[in-house]
């Protein structure tokens, strides 16, 4: 029985010329474990291989995650983060080029920000070298952000990427 299993997708796009968005992938947790069993479970999950580029996540071969090789990936490569931290990491990315248009501002209060304050451990993949990209599609993706959020609470863990292309 697998340990995580998708539930859902939410996508926050800025339509602003930026290109920027953010991807929400909601999961049942299904058997819970520590949390870092629980982060080596998300890591092999089929929908973990998501290259953000328009690929199918649920093909065959994919060994990639964002711009990095799955095999440089583990649950040493996250951090646990408190709540400003979580809040502080998507906040500031998202400011970095203009004023957010108030859709957006709107969209992160309610798709983003309530799961990362109702969130029970919050970890955040911390910067990885060169060596860890994948050579073929790493270069494609801007900024690339991305925090995991455990709800003990509500039987769930939330993956949150943030990026542009």
């Amino acid at each position: 029985m697998e340990q995580l299993a998708f539930a859902s997708t939410t996508l926050v796009t800025f339509k602003d010329r930026t290109y920027r968005w953010v991807d929400v992938k909601h999961f049942r947790v299904t058997a819970w474990q520590d949390d870092e069993p629980l982060l080596t479970s998300l890591l092999t999950h089929q929908l973990y291989r998501d290259d953000y580029l328009g690929s199918d996540p649920e093909k065959e071969g994919e060994a990639v995650h964002g711009p990095y090789r799955l095999d440089a990936l583990s649950a040493a490569s996250f951090e646990e983060v408190d709540e400003e931290t979580a809040r502080a990491t998507i906040r500031t990315w998202a400011g970095r080029y203009a004023d957010l248009p108030e859709t957006v501002a709107r969209d992160l209060e309610a798709e983003v920000y309530p799961l990362i304050r109702a969130a029970t451990s919050r970890y955040r993949l911390r910067d990885l070298d060169e060596a860890a990209r994948d050579d073929d599609l790493g270069w494609i993706l801007g900024e690339f952000h991305e925090l995991v959020l455990i709800n003990r609470n509500d039987d769930s863990l939330t993956v949150i990427v943030a990026s542009d292309d």
